[in-house]
């Protein structure tokens, strides 16, 4: 499945402030406003802790993208996307993974979306394109404190990904992407945005998503 456009990065843990209607309430209105594929994250720590609390509400969130047919990717956990039977996986960090694209299907399923950050290590997006992966996505272009695990990644990065992968690979950008500066990405050649604060701690996910949308609309 070829995915681009919106990506919403939710923080399952954020249940844990806010309760499980309202996070569910966040993402549709999310959704509403034009999200394309939603990945939900939490922290290994807190998945350990909490895991039955987080499965739930995993459950509860991917039935609420469903009824939009909006996919779900999980963070990381190939066995937890295979019990979920989520859309596909996503899998962080910089460091190549230890399972092939084909071991992950075998176990998620041949028709499962994976999905992979890369930063300014080339031999990731070269192991991308030999293990068939859907799309990769660059963290992170813009500082920011969601993701302050990531480094920094030039937009010159984008383009060299592109001749690397071909031009119909799908390419997203996230890491500090605001209404503001996501221009600059989609001029560089991205695909899509993957945003996490600015719709997750909006008053109004549905119009801020609507923003993010009809800039990434007019980009093409």
């Amino acid at each position: 499945m070829k995915i681009k456009g919106l990506y919403f990065v939710v923080d399952i843990s954020f249940v844990e402030k806010v309760g499980v209607e309202k996070l569910s309430e966040i993402v549709e209105r999310a959704i509403k406003g034009g999200v394309d594929v939603i990945q939900l994250w939490a922290d290994e720590a807190k998945w350990q802790l909490n895991f039955k609390e987080f499965f739930d509400v995993a459950k509860k969130l991917i039935d609420v993208a469903h009824k939009y047919n909006v996919p779900v990717l999980i963070a990381n956990d190939v066995e937890l996307c295979a019990k979920l039977n989520a859309d596909g996986i996503h899998l962080d960090g910089y460091e190549i993974p230890k399972q092939s694209g084909e071991e992950i299907r075998e176990i998620i399923g041949s028709d499962k979306i994976i999905g992979i950050t890369c930063g300014n290590d080339i031999k990731k997006i070269e192991w991308a394109k030999q293990n068939g992966v859907d799309y990769i996505s660059f963290c992170s272009i813009f500082p920011t404190s969601s993701v302050d695990s990531c480094e920094i990644v030039p937009l010159e990065m984008i383009k060299k990904a592109k001749e690397i992968l071909g031009e119909d690979f799908p390419v997203f950008a996230s890491g500090g992407i605001t209404i503001e500066n996501v221009s600059d990405v989609l001029t560089a050649g991205a695909d899509g945005v993957a945003v996490i604060s600015a719709i997750m701690k909006s008053e109004n996910p549905e119009e801020v998503s609507s923003k993010f949308k009809e800039k990434i609309l007019s980009a093409k």
